[in-house]
């Protein structure tokens, strides 16, 4: 049996911590509905963040490897076809994008895998619905979202994921008029929603704070 000797000394280097795939998420879907090309660096390419892109690409951003992150265009509206937006078992993919289909006022269809059909979204579905939207679930692994979101105030219970709150922060400057999004009561998940504003920031789009919501 071979023997390992392990002396002391000082430990020493650099080690590359992970890319954030909250903030990974966030930055491809703003990238996709600005204008123009941004570049994205780093990105790790896991199984969520590759279904995030792979859903604004069938919305119709472009995107493409570069070095170690990715370059995204734009959404190009209209598009030719009726998306299809593919989730994988990712709930970030859903939740971010759903909202944002809605404010593109596409016909679209959401196909979902492993457990993620039963991952709650009662708290957005009912606010967009509220909305002009219509949701519907033509076979268990689909989810079809139909009509275009329409402005107003939208109001979440806190206790329900921060997702909710970021997919509406992402589909809300899209829209023709302004919007107010509540906290109705305090959130659970603050953190990921002040990521999501200064995420928005970033991009150039200003989420002006109300009392009780943005």
């Amino acid at each position: 049996m071979a023997q390992v000797t392990i002396a002391p000394g000082r430990l020493c280097g650099t080690v590359a911590a992970p890319p954030s795939k909250s903030a990974a998420h966030r930055g491809i879907i703003l990238a996709a509905m600005s204008q123009g090309t941004s570049t994205l660096t780093p990105i790790d390419l896991s199984d969520d963040i590759s279904a995030t892109l792979a859903g604004i690409a069938a919305l119709g951003a472009r995107c493409q490897r570069h070095r170690e992150g990715v370059r995204v265009t734009g959404a190009q509206l209209p598009l030719e076809q009726l998306p299809l937006v593919d989730c994988r078992e990712s709930g970030s993919t859903l939740r971010f994008l759903l909202p944002v289909a809605a404010a593109l006022g596409r016909e679209t269809t959401f196909r979902l895998h492993g457990r993620l059909p039963q991952r709650p979204l009662g708290p957005l579905w009912e606010a967009l619905e509220a909305h002009g939207v219509r949701l519907s679930r033509p076979a268990p692994g689909e989810l079809l979202c139909a009509g275009r979101l329409e402005s107003g105030r939208f109001a979440l219970p806190g206790d329900v994921s921060s997702q909710f709150f970021s997919g509406l922060l992402f589909a809300l400057p899209l829209l023709d008029g302004p919007s107010e999004l509540i906290a109705v009561t305090p959130p659970e998940s603050a953190g990921y929603i002040a990521m999501t504003l200064a995420a928005l920031r970033r991009f150039g789009i200003a989420a002006e704070p109300l009392p009780d919501g943005w």
